[in-house]
């Protein structure tokens, strides 16, 4: 494993964690759009269009899809950010597809200009719940977060 992908697989599960931990609604929905975006890249990975990463770029279609419906919902400002870098991987995919011979240092340029845009994205996330917690805002749920809830007699 490259030494940025392991620097970017650890700075997102601390994100994500914190995210989940001390954001809102907003953040924890976003922590879902990421994970759910990263387990479906797995599972399309395969598929391809003449070396072109489609399954990729139709995860990312979606991933893109599910950050502007989040930014157009909620009221934080993160989601338009990340949106706008999702947008930007999209160009990246685009400009590979219209590529006509793809060699093995175009794809790695691609991957790797898609992992700077992915660490961006998920900074955005972060930025949100640093600015919940400089603002005073409560997380979710504070006494929810460690304890369960105390069965009901019914």
């Amino acid at each position: 494993m490259a030494p940025f992908q392991l620097f970017y697989l650890l700075l997102s599960l601390i994100v994500f964690a914190v995210a989940w931990m001390r954001g809102g609604h907003t953040e924890r929905s976003g922590v879902a759009i990421f994970v759910i975006a990263f387990l479906a890249s797995f599972m399309l990975q395969p598929l391809t269009l003449n070396a072109f990463r489609l399954g990729e770029a139709l995860v990312d279609l979606g991933f893109l899809c599910a950050l502007i419906w989040l930014a157009l919902r909620r009221d934080r400002w993160w989601p338009l950010a990340a949106a706008a870098f999702a947008g930007l991987t999209m160009i990246a995919h685009a400009l590979v597809f219209m590529t006509p011979d793809l060699d093995q240092a175009l794809i790695r340029m691609d991957v790797a200009s898609r992992w700077g845009i992915g660490v961006l994205m998920v900074l955005c996330l972060g930025a949100g719940v640093i600015e919940r917690w400089m603002a005073g805002e409560q997380p979710v749920s504070l006494s929810a977060r460690w304890r369960r809830s105390a069965p009901t007699a019914t």
